[in-house]
């Protein structure tokens, strides 16, 4: 046990007690190895190094264990110099914040509750106490539960993020931290507030017993001389007199004398548990050399605000300095205010001002030595936000967000103009980065493309997808262009994964040797699906291979026949009504013994064995009136042919609410799809029941059914390629979720018409970077409609406008030649 604690000591985890390290070795006993490099305690990793490839545009397979690969590229920004591209994939990035728990657990001293005034809960115990008192008496018994006071979160956490034109780097960090603050459960509350780069701050005012931290790299004007500064300085003056601030940098203490708030290391003192900052103290390790960092003593005019990275170790330090009950003194860094902004001198020549030699050099010699390998090996990429911080995972032992920064405002990377994630190296940079790297031999550098797609494939379903790639499959026809460099290669299973259609050899029903038992006791909707299931055009099983009925007796001899007439396939349906007499259970054996593919679907009811459960409340549609809806109208946008498992899960999208459709997926080819080759518009809308937004989707259908043969899709993400009009709707939580995600990724690939709908106010800046582009506010709808959005509108107004819409869509989809 020594040596392991040692050894955790060695990799930065210190001080681990008995029970941790039981849980760290029950968990190991468990886990798959992992492969990748090892890296001995008390040793750094040395930085992965790869050779770049003489044409890494031309990297499309790597023979190995892996079989295949597969490339992943961005989309060009400039589509006349891309390669042809593929299949649009909707892939995650890594996080920010590589040590989400170690933050959790850092923030533990904020963990207190005190007296809530506005509450009250039962004692349980005093109240039976007082009961058991009250019987012992000899009258009548009369007594009153006991109450006490409850009990709240001390602190609520008011988060400013900056919306500086900086941050548009951190935002995925700010999301990610508020998130983690959420989680923590330290705080009766989190809330947000945007501090915009006029220096107004927009949120609310904060109460009582607030914490505020504001998220900010200090480079925008509000930082600065001038009036934004001045009136920025002003409300953070007035939030620290109501309670304790601090200021959360993304950027590493290194970086920060390039700010406008050069902080120095020091002693923070406060005499008492949230006291606000004109009581805190502060005085510096060293002799200050800027006056806004000489000592500071309680009650002293001016202000100190603590600086902090967003790292465990600093927000701990934060967390006792706000939380210990008879004050505390911690070690850290700090800034004194003043009512105005001070100017700030910065010595030698800015980035642009050197050569790229000189860059370089300076570069290498103030960079953290993960800094310098990531900016290394971003020189083989596409240097693009999300792909950095992939990289960093996959080649840095522990990924920072600091490492990112130091790279990012270093000088080596220019923005792309209308791209805040998407960087250049400046002329002649990338050249010499990657000359500083040891010679290695060409496969390296794929190695290391296959560790990044790696990384995607073990992150896709579980987080959000930020990065819309073009996955180089060849695809015949495809109008897409794709960045030189790919930045992953991943196999063809990882790309079944991130949302890539890989072409596969499923097997087909035989429809001449195949049989199906339908029971239910909805009479006319199991014999419409009898029907649908002898039709040439769909399935064309033969009419006395399918049996179709609701007398349980019935249900037990034909499941004997064709247990033994079925040579390919039998799909058995089980839709029972409550009561349902399981005995059907007997017949179902003679299943087992069948030489044919044997395929059980059942309702929960049913009382058998089943590959497929369709679980519904009382009143929803069953499970064969589903299927009937989807052998009506196909899965617009869907493939020529559908699969059993595809036929399920359209039905399941279609089901009422509470309902669930469990079991394994059937790769089995099953049926022509109706609605191949028809032409359809797409809504994206909000995933949450919304009644309004129902009755316009269908109220929109209509009036493009009336003008055209458009047909109306909504809550498919994979039909966005294949539309004809994109039609989002701009709306409060409209761009929320992984499906909103996989929309927008799909439309930011494949540049369809648009016609977006304003369903009602939003914020702005809930809007992803692609829906930002277009004015939703469209005075041609209406002028009520422009300022209120649909569904203010009155019932004559709302009819016009869906009118027009639906005008719109009809003439977008049939003009010729669309760009």
């Amino acid at each position: 046990m020594d040596r392991l604690a040692e050894v955790l000591g060695g990799l930065g985890r210190p001080g681990a007690d008995a029970v941790e390290l039981a849980e760290l070795l029950w968990l190991a006993a468990r886990s798959a190895p992992v492969s990748g490099r090892t890296v001995l305690p008390g040793k750094a990793a040395d930085p992965v190094v790869e050779d770049v490839p003489e044409r890494p545009e031309t990297v499309r397979q790597e023979a190995g264990p892996a079989g295949s690969l597969l490339a992943l590229h961005l989309p060009a920004a400039e589509p006349s110099g891309g390669l042809p591209g593929g299949s649009t994939v909707a892939a995650p990035s890594a996080p920010m914040l590589a040590r989400p728990l170690d933050l959790q657990r850092a923030l533990r001293p904020l963990k207190r509750h005190v007296p809530d005034p506005h509450r009250t809960v039962l004692d349980e115990t005093a109240t039976a106490n007082r009961l058991a008192e009250a019987l012992r008496g000899p009258g009548p018994v009369h007594w009153l539960p006991v109450l006490r006071p409850g009990s709240e979160r001390w602190l609520t956490l008011r988060l400013v993020l900056d919306t500086g034109p900086t941050m548009a780097l951190w935002r995925p960090l700010a999301r990610e931290l508020r998130a983690l603050l959420r989680q923590t459960g330290a705080f009766r509350q989190v809330t947000r507030a945007w501090l915009a780069p006029d220096g107004t701050l927009t949120g609310g005012q904060p109460g009582p017993r607030t914490a505020t931290l504001v998220l900010s790299d200090a480079m925008g004007p509000q930082w600065r001389p001038g009036r934004p500064g001045e009136r920025w300085h002003r409300t953070l003056a007035g939030l620290a007199r109501l309670g304790p601030v601090a200021l959360v940098q993304p950027l590493p203490e290194r970086l920060w004398p390039l700010t406008a708030l050069p902080a120095a290391a020091g002693l923070l003192t406060a005499p008492e548990a949230g006291a606000a900052n004109p009581a805190y103290g502060f005085t510096p390790l060293e002799p200050p050399d800027l006056p806004d960092c000489r000592p500071q003593r309680p009650g002293e005019p001016g202000l100190v605000l603590p600086v902090l990275e967003a790292d465990p170790a600093w927000l701990a330090n934060w967390a006792q300095l706000v939380g210990s009950p008879g004050g505390s003194e911690v070690v850290g860094a700090a800034v004194r205010l003043g009512a105005a902004p001070a100017p700030v001198r910065h010595g030698g020549p800015a980035p642009g001002e050197l050569t790229p030699a000189e860059a370089v050099r300076r570069f290498r010699a103030t960079a953290s030595r993960e800094a310098y390998t990531l900016a290394g090996l971003a020189a083989l990429t596409t240097p693009a936000l999300p792909v950095l911080r992939l990289l960093q995972h996959a080649a840095i032992p522990r990924p920072r967000p600091q490492q990112l920064a130091e790279l990012v405002v270093s000088g080596l990377l220019v923005a792309r103009p209308g791209h805040p994630e998407r960087f250049d190296f400046r002329p002649g940079v990338r050249e010499l980065l990657v000359h500083t790297l040891p010679r290695s031999v060409t496969h390296q550098a794929v190695g290391l493309l296959v560790r990044v797609g790696e990384e995607v494939a073990a992150r896709a379903g579980r987080v959000p997808d930020e990065i819309a790639a073009i996955a180089a499959t060849d695809t015949e026809g495809a109008p897409l262009t794709a960045e030189r460099r790919p930045f992953a290669l991943v196999s063809p299973a990882a790309l079944g994964i991130v949302g890539v259609e890989v072409p596969r050899q499923a097997a087909r029903i035989d429809p001449a040797r195949s049989w199906a038992v339908l029971y239910s006791e909805e009479a006319e909707e199991i014999d419409q699906l009898a029907a649908h299931l002898t039709d040439r055009e769909l399935v064309g099983l033969p009419r006395g291979q399918v049996w179709a009925g609701s007398d349980p007796e019935g249900l037990r001899a034909a499941l004997r026949t064709a247990a033994r007439s079925a040579e390919d396939t039998l799909l058995v349906l089980l839709a029972a009504a409550p009561g349902f007499d399981p005995g059907a259970e007997l017949a179902a054996r003679a299943l087992v013994k069948s030489p044919a593919r044997t395929l059980v679907l059942a309702e929960r009811d049913a009382g058998v064995s089943a590959q497929v459960w369709f679980d519904r409340p009382r009143g929803a549609r069953s499970l064969a009136s589903l299927c009937n809806e989807v052998f009506r109208f196909g899965w617009p946008g869907g493939p020529p042919e559908l699969t059993l498992g595809e036929l399920l899960a359209e039905a399941a999208a279609r089901a009422d609410e509470g309902t669930e459709l469990l079991g394994s997926q059937q790769e089995l080819v099953f049926m022509r799809n109706p609605a191949a080759g028809r032409r359809h518009f797409y809504l994206a809308r909000d995933t949450d029941p919304d009644p309004r937004a129902d009755r316009f989707f269908e109220d929109l259908c209509e009036e493009v059914w009336q003008l055209s043969d458009l047909a109306g899709v909504a809550g498919q993400p994979d039909a966005v390629r294949h539309c004809e009009v994109f039609v989002p709707l701009y709306g409060h939580g409209c761009f929320r979720g992984l499906r909103a995600t996989r929309e927008w990724s799909a439309f930011g690939g494949h540049r369809r018409a648009t016609v977006p709908v304003f369903w009602d106010p939003l914020d702005h800046r809930e809007l992803p970077p692609p829906a930002g582009q277009f004015d939703y506010r469209d005075r041609a709808f209406g002028a009520r409609y422009a300022d209120q959005g649909l569904r203010a509108l009155d019932r004559t107004s709302y009819e016009l406008a869906v009118h027009r819409i639906a005008e719109r869509i009809v003439y977008l989809a049939d003009r010729p030649s669309r760009g």
